[in-house]
């Protein structure tokens, strides 16, 4: 699993030592918020990161691609995740970002975003790549227009500019 490095961010696979850090993030209910899970309840937090993340390093054996843990390069601290994944029952890849609370407003998901597109379209050679979220999501859909451009991005109209 390769390892994509940004002007300030790691992108590094997931491993199960990652659970603890992962479920402090993902133990806030304004992460989760907007979430196809919505929020987890706080006595299944753990248990619900660590199969999270079974579920990326599986997807990333099985499919060559898959979600990264977003890493801050100078600290070293876990900030969230990105990357891409297939949507349940569908042939169709999507990018996909969290971020903990505290890194939000910083363009870290914008930067993360563009750097698993770029190498979706030009390492995994997809042709099409969705973002989904929900209309009211206003901070996501700023995310999508600034790494895509667009709801929609595929290779002929993707530009990491």
């Amino acid at each position: 699993m390769p390892e994509i490095e940004t002007a300030r961010l790691r992108l590094r696979p997931y491993t199960l030592d990652d659970v603890d850090e992962t479920a402090v993030i993902l133990s806030n209910p304004e992460v989760m918020k907007y979430s196809p899970r919505g929020p987890i309840p706080q006595d299944q937090v753990k248990e619900v990161t660590q199969q999270i993340l079974e579920f990326f390093i599986q997807h990333w054996k099985q499919h060559s691609f898959g979600v990264w843990a977003v890493v801050d390069k100078a600290t070293n601290k876990l900030l969230g995740h990105c990357g891409l994944n297939f949507l349940p029952n569908s042939p169709e890849v999507e990018v996909l970002y969290r971020l903990d609370q505290a890194y939000w407003n910083q363009g870290i998901a914008t930067e993360a975003t563009k750097a698993s597109l770029r190498y979706g379209f030009e390492e995994v050679n997809l042709d099409k790549i969705v973002a989904i979220t929900l209309p009211e999501h206003t901070a996501s859909r700023r995310v999508m227009e600034k790494a895509l451009g667009t709801w929609l991005c595929n290779r002929s109209n993707f530009s990491c500019a």
